[in-house]
């Protein structure tokens, strides 16, 4: 249990040694702070002037509707542009924003334009959370992205509530345009970060000159294809329905444990100090090999503590009971993303992401409005009885695609075990994850050779990585020398081929069968996608190296990019530069 502990922590600190995730972590703690503390300062503000819940609610609805109604755009344009530079643009003109509401603010400006700014600044920031979360898989190993997840959804926690105790220390001072100042500050600090980033990502969006609606489509048909994915979404939508309701029904819920309406921040800090707690969790459960009864029992550890609060009268059992909902909900959070980056195709990330925020805001915005109709008409009991009992039933009703997916998954793997053996005991996998494994066991095909042919012929394209399962095969090469060089013989349990993908894209040697071959051939493109993702292991590229510097000393010559892929690796939609 300790050597497992240590493996998981160290998956925290493997993850935060990657200077581009520290990057994004700051700008992500900087710009939420900023955000909180912002809205909390514009509702307060607008109550002030009006004394009107309608503005109010329209002051909401400027920050959630654009999110709603945009976010299918927005993934594209974070799919169609490269991703910092998208976040960049982003959080700048966000910033500009920002910073005119302020000056409205200080002059006691149009209530009208104040709101119309606000849409504006949730419109502006649309793209910005998609192109992130289609970045960090570029910016972590991939066995670290659920730790970069879990770390995330912590941070949100948090800022959500430092973020309003900023704000509220802020109104303390009579001075309510320092927040939106302050919030301008952070946006331009966060681009600032987030220019830093030395990796790059982009999707294929427009990549042939589709228009925006075909992106939007491109989107939507690959959710498509993959049922398990939308499945997932709907269950992050349901996750966030659980938290619309719940802000609605803090306030009534504080008046009954006895801790008046100022109790709401108390309740708030209970959920998300479960969230910190269940992110180490979160990472652990990322690895099983069954989702369905992960996610079904995330959804339920949120729920229910809603339908026991009816039966609680005191504050502290209250509060542990909120506590434990947010561990439920980071849970789920965690995980579902998780499973999105790992599964969806890199070119159209973005705008799978964006789905899931429309997802998410529809969500929170119908639960909110459902569940304050609820609680008009019934009352509180009858309210959290609804919340703790209700969304796990539907949840339930949703479980059969997700048991499909498991048992299919458990079904793939034990065919493609001894592959997977295999793929395991080669160095040129050694840091890979085991999702990424089981990708490329899934994406390899038998060849069958006989004696004398010639597998892989010097100067031609390199397209695959070979691994011999049985047989032998002898290396040679004439390089940049006049006469053929012998190089070696591989036999089982070995590979050729990688020299040519991680190169120029053209093959360096030939290779022919000395006796009847067995083979499993793995495409190129698979192969340098895992490499990318899990980072090439330092022998490797040693090895390769010097067997280039023997028939290829120019070539081997060339400069070793910073993800551990050499400068030469073949420009496409497909390649990508990270850390």
């Amino acid at each position: 249990m300790g050597a497992h502990q240590a493996t998981k922590g160290g998956r925290y600190r493997a993850a935060l040694r990657r200077p581009d995730l520290r990057l994004l972590v700051w700008s992500f703690i900087i710009d939420g702070l900023g955000s909180w503390a912002y809205s909390t300062v514009l509702i307060v503000y607008v109550y002030d002037r009006t004394g009107s819940a309608t503005w109010v609610a329209a002051t909401t609805a400027t920050r959630w509707i654009p999110g709603l109604v945009l976010a299918s755009l927005g993934g594209v344009l974070a799919d169609r542009y490269e991703r910092t530079r998208v976040m960049v643009v982003s959080a700048l003109v966000s910033a500009v924003l920002v910073a005119a509401m302020a000056l409205l603010i200080a002059t006691d400006g149009p209530l009208v334009l104040l709101l119309a700014l606000s849409a504006l600044v949730a419109i502006a920031y649309v793209p910005y959370r998609p192109a992130a979360g289609a970045l960090t898989p570029d910016v972590v190993d991939e066995k670290e992205l659920a730790a970069a997840n879990g770390l995330f959804s912590a941070l949100e926690s948090l800022t959500i509530v430092l973020g309003p105790a900023v704000g509220g220390l802020l109104l303390l001072t009579g001075e309510p345009v320092a927040a939106f100042v302050l919030n301008a500050l952070s946006f331009v600090l966060a681009a600032a970060l987030v220019s830093r980033i030395r990796a790059r990502s982009r999707g294929n969006a427009g990549e042939k000159g589709e228009g925006l609606l075909r992106g939007m489509a491109d989107g939507f048909a690959a959710l498509g294809r993959e049922r398990v994915a939308a499945v997932l979404i709907l269950f992050c939508a349901l996750d966030s329905g659980i938290y619309g309701a719940a802000t609605v029904l803090y306030g009534p819920i504080s008046q009954h444990l006895g801790t008046g309406v100022t109790g709401y921040t108390y309740l708030l800090a209970g959920s998300a100090l479960g969230g910190l707690i269940s992110a180490a969790l979160a990472d652990r459960l990322s690895s099983s090999a069954r989702l369905a009864p992960v996610i079904i029992g995330g959804i339920v550890l949120q729920a229910v503590p809603f339908a026991l609060t009816a039966f609680v009268s005191n504050a502290p059992a209250g509060f542990t009971l909120q506590v434990i909902s947010g561990v439920g909900m980071i849970i789920v959070d965690v995980l579902a993303l998780t499973a999105l980056q790992r599964d969806m195709p890199r070119e159209v990330l973005s705008r799978v992401l964006s789905l899931l925020d429309g997802a998410v805001f529809g969500a929170t915005l119908a639960a909110s409005f459902i569940f304050a109709a609820v609680f008009a008409q019934f009352g509180l009991r009858a309210s959290l009885l609804a919340l703790g009992i209700g969304f796990p039933v539907v949840a339930m009703l949703g479980i059969g695609p997700m048991l499909k997916a498991d048992r299919r998954a458990a079904e793939t793997v034990r065919a493609l075990a001894p592959r997977i053996t295999l793929l395991q005991a080669l160095d040129l996998f050694a840091a890979a994850s085991r999702p990424t494994i089981e990708r490329l066991a899934a994406a390899m095909e038998p060849v069958e050779l006989p004696e004398g042919a010639v597998l892989i012929r010097e100067g031609e394209t390199a397209d695959a990585l070979y691994v011999i399962v049985d047989g032998e095969v002898e290396v040679t090469a004439q390089g940049e020398g006049s006469e053929v060089q012998r190089l070696r013989t591989v036999g089982p349990r070995g590979y050729v081929g990688e020299i040519g993908l991680m190169t120029a894209g053209t093959r360096t040697a030939t290779v022919t069968a000395i006796e009847p071959l067995t083979l499993w051939r793995l495409p190129g493109q698979e192969f340098l996608d895992a490499l990318q993702a899990s980072r090439a292991s330092t022998s490797l590229m040693q090895t390769s190296a010097l067997r280039l510097a023997r028939t290829h000393p120019r070539l081997a010559e060339k400069p070793l990019a910073d993800a551990g892929l050499p400068s030469a690796l073949p420009q496409g939609k497909h390649a990508r530069s990270g850390n």
